[in-house]
């Protein structure tokens, strides 16, 4: 195969990617788990390119089957949603194949890496590898059931504004590992959060996503502030609406390992164990327009231009003075 087999969707492959989006390997956790896997609406409206609506999706053909890979693009950085249909074994060049293109396609659009989220015993793992991903930070993510919260609980938080984002960008930058803060954008306080402060200054952001299938919260405790974890997450339940009835879960990366011991303590328990794989991109390199200088002189100097060869003059010396009139040398040209 060549390059040109891996192409956008269009309207007439919506047959077949309806088909394998069905059977589809989630790449977005956060995605999945609250709002599910909406492959397929945002295919459809990708394959109207003049729109350039849904997320940007690329089919790959192989005889009579058909592969599908979906990202969505955030400033410079791209997350992989889902491949499609779910890799198995034996597969590995095919996925590499269509892995490589969405790397280049996400450069193309600006993007200066591409993460995504895998369990590293999955089949697809080996074609990550294959594909240039590298494995940047593991993590659990921890469940916990539907179930009533304690009442009486102290309201230790209260919803973060726009005014927190410097705040929020400190505690980021002092918490989030320098290397994963580039696979790791830092949270957009208007899209939805929760703040604990202590003495003036935020030490606690927890990013809340609700949907129809679950509660995902990407939790940021400064160190400091390790014996009040388990009390700001259950405060952070009692402000959530549907923590009662729809599961939450909570993401605990490698540099956050402390976490999932002091979160037993108020019923969550690890439900799977993940890398965070990320691949660098093509970046777009914009058209560089060379800017003439104005002259130093009000004149433009040029360069002497002979219409013919220039002719040879031989030097002589007489008394040790040369004909040009400086002091010559021992050698005289006959």
């Amino acid at each position: 195969m060549d390059r040109t087999d891996v192409r956008p969707i269009s309207p007439l492959d919506l047959p077949n990617v309806r088909r394998v989006i069905a059977r589809s390997l989630p790449l977005d956790q956060a995605a999945a788990l609250s709002k599910g896997i909406n492959g397929l609406e945002d295919a459809l409206l990708a394959s109207f390119p003049l729109a350039d609506f849904g997320a940007p999706t690329l089919v790959m053909r192989q005889g009579d089957n058909t592969y599908v890979g979906q990202f969505r693009h955030r400033d410079q950085v791209a997350q992989l949603t889902l491949v499609a249909p779910e890799p198995q074994e034996g597969d590995s060049p095919i996925w590499t194949r269509l892995l490589e293109a969405l790397a280049f396609e996400a450069g193309k659009r600006g993007a200066h890496l591409l993460s995504a989220e895998i369990d590293e015993e999955h089949a697809a793992f080996p074609s990550f590898r294959m594909a240039g991903f590298a494995v940047y930070s593991r993590q659990v993510i921890l469940r916990r059931e539907p179930s009533s919260v304690p009442r009486g609980q102290p309201d230790l938080l209260r919803p973060a504004c726009s005014q927190d984002a410097i705040g929020i960008s400190v505690l980021w930058s002092n918490t989030v590992p320098r290397l994963l803060q580039q696979a790791e954008p830092l949270p957009d306080p208007d899209c939805g959060g929760l703040v604990y402060e202590r003495d003036g200054q935020i030490a606690a952001y927890l990013a809340v996503t609700e949907g129809k299938s679950g509660v995902v919260i990407k939790p940021y405790f400064h160190p400091e502030i390790y014996e009040q974890t388990a009390d700001i997450t259950l405060s952070a339940l009692a402000r959530i609406s549907h923590a009662e009835d729809l599961p939450v879960y909570l993401y605990a990366r490698a540099y956050q390992d402390w976490l999932q011991r002091v979160l037993e303590e108020v019923e969550f328990a690890p439900w799977t164990h993940q890398a965070l794989m990320v691949k660098y991109t093509t970046v777009r390199a914009e058209r560089a327009e060379v800017a003439a200088l104005h002259p130093l002189e009000a004149s433009r100097l040029r360069p002497p231009v002979a219409d013919g060869p220039l002719p040879l003059h031989k030097l002589t010396t007489h008394n040790g003075r040369a004909a040009n009139g400086h002091r010559g040398g021992r050698f005289s040209q006959k």
